[in-house]
């Protein structure tokens, strides 16, 4: 019996070893015959394919591009010279032209460079993100997981694009238009000719219709450009999955370090071998996300949580996480379709505040790129002369000026930062005391009034009952920024006590620093920057009614609203810059105007994503539910006030402070009602909670902002900033205790 079975087994291995050597020659006659020839042409041909589809991505790309941008530069224009001829018509008439509509012309064309801006930036991949993979990740596991990212972003921009395709289409059927806004006669004709170029038919058995001149200005149009966007950018971010080519170059690269400061670390990494870390984190996450998305048929908001989270770890746009939140929550909580989710982004808008944020954005840069930056430094340096730690509080100073006239922190860190950097090294101040005291004086270009996130913080948190101005939040921001200014100077005394105190200095005309006699600095300084100086006069003054000359016999008033007083801005530095200073070139302006449209764009799809997603919330009283829950287990104000400072401080460790206050304010704003806290200082508290967050890892942008404006690494930049974080919790704490020092102007 054993002999039988060892026979029988014998058999079976000689047929497994026959069977075996028979394939093998079969395979390598096959490959030594027809078979190389055919991988070989068929990789040929693949690799050929791919390679002209990458061309024809890229050419078609750039052309579309330039359009953009071309669109973005007139309508920008246009938006600035509405907004400040509304002005006009109303303070001086026969100085403006009759332009009926107009402030309602520039919504309409805020919400096109809003959307083609954001379109853009996906060419130029300048969207925000919390792109931790590219600190921890190998280059070429950081690519997998930028491929997956890409076509999650991909499928979420197809999926608005036929959402807002529908409102379009709903809109033309019901012929809908704008409100308060007709076609004007000149307009008539270029628009019928775009719409001739329009393919098919929108809705079916009926065609694009036609424009009449004095007729209504239809809906549909000012809507056409959500699903063009969208559609665009789906393509994009489709190609740059397929593809990954490298980002495009722009006109001017040190334009860019604001955006490329938020995405990338500062310094190449060298190539390495995928590691087991590298596995976990380029396959783990996109694992998990696929496995949230498949049990996301049970339907629980805990998943929907932590699919967004995993897209923000992953390095996905902070759109594309606040859009899947969006529209799962629409579809599988909600039993919305995709259309309300367009609607309400369409409808969040119609605010006429929200033109205050692209006209500051492009002030600060027109500042950036001209000489007012460098203007206001020169006097700042001045006035402080040879004191001790001077040039340190001459950085200050130059940061709080700066900060209120372009209200935004990072652009405050670039352009003061570039400037008084490297004069503090050959000071001989600290480079870590240096790093420190720009990057947390910049921050205060978000609490020192005009603010951007000022003005995105009264537009979601302001209801019919319970508005909340913006002007309001500007005027209570100046005594709590004046006191973190006068902390840091402070601090700077002490700091700097050692450093040994030079000669007063002023820059010249060349940019050279000169020594004189402190009066002769300072009236050399003065006089070249002026102009820089008026400004923040013309601005501050116009919001806060300060320029009013009537008191004293003389009939002279300026009064501007908040988004007056922007286009006010921007208007002043461009003549400033073009016709008195004359360093800046008018080739450079295009460039600005299409990198500030991309700013704005990258904020304004976060921000119609943010406000959409509010509204579900407060449609299915979560905020309401939240606030109960919260009541029944606090029991006194003083410890929700500690409570919620906790907690916005962590949370501005890992979320920017416009999503913050875009998703989180009108959660917390009415629980603080509820607790007696005042709005305004509730949300100067918040604002101030979220200050903090530029300054700590990992969403600090300004540290970002610092590491590549500074040429120092990140962790560098940290150890110079904590002296100053424990400097800024101090503030803090005083600011949520003492409600009078944010309330005491408004009384």
């Amino acid at each position: 019996m054993y002999r039988l079975l060892v026979s029988i087994f014998d058999g079976i291995d000689r047929g497994l070893d026959a069977l075996s050597d028979g394939i093998r020659a079969a395979w390598r006659r096959a490959w030594d015959g027809p078979l190389q020839s055919v991988l070989f042409y068929l990789i040929i041909v693949l690799t050929g394919v791919r390679i002209i589809l990458d061309a024809l991505f890229s050419t078609a790309d750039r052309a579309l591009g330039v359009v953009e941008r071309a669109i973005i530069t007139v309508a920008m224009l246009s938006m600035v010279f509405l907004s400040f001829n509304d002005y006009l018509h109303r303070e001086v008439p026969s100085l403006s032209l009759d332009v009926p509509g107009g402030a309602n012309m520039a919504l309409v064309l805020m919400v096109w460079v809003g959307f083609i801006g954001a379109s853009l930036a996906t060419r130029h991949r300048k969207h925000l993100a919390v792109d931790a993979t590219d600190r921890i990740l190998s280059p070429g596991a950081a690519r997998i997981l930028k491929r997956f990212t890409s076509f999650a972003a991909a499928g979420l921009c197809w999926m608005l694009a036929r959402g807002s395709w529908k409102l379009m289409a709903e809109s033309l059927e019901y012929e809908d238009s704008v409100e308060g806004l007709n076609v004007w006669e000149w307009l008539a004709g270029p628009m019928n000719s775009i719409i001739g170029m329009l393919p098919g038919e929108p809705v079916e058995g009926v065609a694009w219709p036609t424009v009449e001149p004095g007729g209504d200005f239809p809906l549909w149009l000012a809507q056409l450009i959500l699903p063009v966007s969208f559609g665009l950018m789906a393509a994009r971010f489709a190609g740059l999955g397929l593809f990954m080519p490298a980002p495009p170059p722009t006109d001017d690269d040190e334009d860019d370090i604001k955006a490329a400061a938020t995405t990338t670390p500062a310094g190449p990494r060298e190539p390495g071998n995928r590691t087991r870390r590298d596995v976990v984190f380029a396959g783990l996450f996109p694992g998990l996300l696929l496995g949230v998305g498949a049990t996301l048929y049970f339907g629980t908001g805990g998943l929907i949580l932590a699919a967004s989270i995993l897209l923000v770890l992953t390095g996905a746009p902070l759109f594309v996480a606040i859009g899947v939140a969006a529209l799962s929550c629409a579809l599988l909580i909600g039993n919305y379709d995709v259309v309300s989710v367009s609607t309400d982004m369409f409808e969040a808008t119609k605010k006429h505040e929200l033109l205050a944020i692209p006209f500051f954005v492009l002030a600060g840069n027109l500042m950036t790129k001209g000489s007012i930056a460098d203007r206001l430094v020169g006097v700042a340096r001045a006035a402080v002369g040879a004191v001790p730690g001077g040039l340190g509080l001459a950085t200050i100073f130059s940061c709080v000026i700066f900060a209120a006239i372009s209200g935004s922190s990072p652009v405050t860190v670039i352009a003061i930062g570039s400037i008084m950097f490297p004069m503090l090294v050959k000071e001989g101040y600290p480079e870590r005391y240096s790093m420190g005291v720009l990057s947390t004086a910049g921050s205060l270009g978000i609490i020192i009034p005009p603010s951007v996130p000022m003005i995105v913080y009264a537009i979601v948190v302001s209801t019919p009952q319970s508005p909340l101005s913006p002007s309001d939040l500007f005027i209570a921001g100046v005594l709590p920024g004046l006191f973190m200014a006068a902390m840091l100077a402070i601090y700077t005394l002490y700091a700097t006590r050692g450093v040994k105190v030079t000669a007063p200095v002023v820059i010249s005309k060349t940019g050279e620093a000169t020594s004189t006699s402190y009066f002769g600095n300072l009236l050399s300084a003065g006089r070249r920057g002026f102009l820089a100086l008026m400004l923040p006069v013309l601005i501050l003054g116009g919001i806060y009614g300060l320029l009013d000359l009537s008191f004293i016999g003389i009939p002279f008033a300026v009064k501007f609203t908040v988004t007056e007083a922007a286009a006010v801005a921007v208007v002043y530095a461009l003549v400033v810059e073009l016709f008195f200073h004359r360093e800046l070139k008018w080739k450079k302006i295009p460039g600005v105007l299409a990198e500030s449209g991309m700013m704005m764009g990258s904020l304004f799809l976060i921000l119609v994503l943010a406000i959409a997603f509010n509204r579900f919330l407060t449609v299915e009283q979560v905020p309401q539910q939240a606030a109960d829950w919260l009541v029944s287990h606090v029991d006194s104000k003083m410890t929700f006030i500690i409570l919620v400072n906790i907690f916005l401080l962590l949370l501005g460790c890992v979320m920017d402070i416009l999503s913050a206050i875009l998703i989180v304010a009108p959660l917390l704003a009415p629980i603080a009602a509820r607790f007696g806290l005042h709005p305004v200082h509730f949300a100067i508290m918040f604002i101030v909670n979220l200050e903090i967050g530029y300054l700590t890892p990992p969403m600090g942008i300004n540290l970002f902002v610092a590491s590549a404006v500074f040429k120092r690494s990140i962790v560098e930049v940290i150890r110079g900033v904590l002296p100053f974080l424990l400097l800024m919790l101090f503030c803090l704490a005083v600011i949520s205790w003492f409600p009078s020092l944010s309330l005491a102007l408004l009384e």
